[in-house]
């Protein structure tokens, strides 16, 4: 039962990643397939490319719900273990979709979202820090490359089981390389800002 209890959520966590809804808030507005638009990621960044940043937000909003939904139902299923695969699972799920062709984001937001639902202080620098560089910066892939390498430093510092490290500190990991051309377009000064100030 135990084995089951933990497959159920991963499986749940992964479905629950694979909803793209930058896909489905894109193809619904313009017809067209997000990952064929801009960066050809289907995450908030090119979303607010292709149908701008009122539905951006609405997408982000919408994959923090979906990684701390996983992450809740995993953790009613089987405690800590079962939190802990449905945040890996869901974070897969965003940027591996199996019914993309396995191409979908980066795994930010839905990643927030399920660190909110399993470790909510621990996660608190690294939102505080993305929120406040993409306000100033208006860059969103700044604020999740430093947000992620905030809660790494955050990870090892605050006393929290060796499992939630090692788990925290892989997806931290996925997704600074998940956003390594942004990182190479940031170092090189040609990104593109997702937010302008006025």
């Amino acid at each position: 039962m135990d084995i089951l209890r933990a497959l159920l959520a991963a499986v749940i966590g992964y479905l629950l990643g694979s909803i793209s809804f930058a896909y489905i808030v894109v193809k619904a507005k313009t017809g067209r397939d997000i990952r064929q638009i801009g960066s050809g990621s289907a995450g908030t960044t090119n979303t607010a490319r292709a149908v701008g940043k009122p539905l951006a937000v609405l997408v982000m909003a919408l994959d923090i719900a979906k990684g701390y939904l996983a992450a809740k139902l995993g953790l009613l299923l089987f405690g800590d273990v079962g939190g802990l695969l449905a945040f890996v699972a869901v974070v897969l799920g965003h940027m591996f979709p199996v019914w993309l062709g396995w191409r979908g984001g980066k795994g930010v937001a839905c990643g927030a979202g399920a660190c909110m639902a399993l470790s909510p202080l621990t996660f608190m620098p690294a939102l505080l820090t993305f929120v406040v560089l993409t306000a100033v910066s208006g860059y969103v892939s700044l604020g999740s490359v430093v947000g992620c390498v905030v809660l790494i430093v955050t990870v090892l510092a605050v006393p929290e089981p060796w499992f939630f490290r090692l788990l925290y500190l892989l997806m931290a990991g996925a997704v600074l390389f998940m956003h390594r051309a942004n990182i190479k377009r940031l170092l090189n000064g040609t990104e593109s800002k997702t937010f302008h100030k006025k």
